[in-house]
């Protein structure tokens, strides 16, 4: 396969809990890259860490994705909500997609399937048919919501 892989939002951007989303993100994202080229796909790096605010990271996003003839796009991301307890339960992990139809939809589903494996519960594929990344991308394309960057059970 050919895939493009981002890290979401610029340097200093996302999330801050536990953790910071930003430098979680990009860690993964190098993880991710390293180990499908591994298996033999060819990867993109997409990640921007120039934007001068979220929606120009996110039209320079689209941009560097789209610039690429792919199978799949993908954009590496950490959940965040309010006040989630320290409870030894994980707030989870799931993947969004554009819609039911999606192509990635199966992808999504078992990288969901991979991510609970290590622990995490499984919150499912979502459809978000209201995000850039998604809506704008012309690849099949998923947003992995690792884990929730307050919840210290994931972190």
């Amino acid at each position: 396969m050919v895939i493009n892989v981002h890290a979401g939002h610029n340097v200093n951007g996302g999330a801050v809990g536990y953790v910071s989303e930003s430098v979680e993100d990009r860690h993964i994202k190098d993880a991710v890259i390293k180990y499908l080229r591994e298996d033999g796909h060819t990867v993109y790096d997409c990640t921007v860490d120039n934007g001068t605010s979220a929606s120009d990271v996110l039209k320079k996003i689209v941009s560097k994705c789209n610039a690429h003839k792919v199978d799949l796009d993908i954009s590496i991301h950490f959940n965040a909500a309010g006040n989630l307890p320290e409870d030894g339960k994980t707030t989870g992990t799931e993947v969004l997609v554009y819609s039911g139809y999606s192509k990635a939809r199966d992808e999504a589903e078992a990288v969901c399937k991979a991510i609970a494996s290590l622990g995490f519960k499984n919150r499912g594929v979502k459809f978000r048919p209201d995000l850039y990344f998604l809506k704008k991308t012309v690849a099949p394309a998923m947003l992995i919501e690792c884990c929730f960057i307050n919840d210290k059970d994931d972190t």
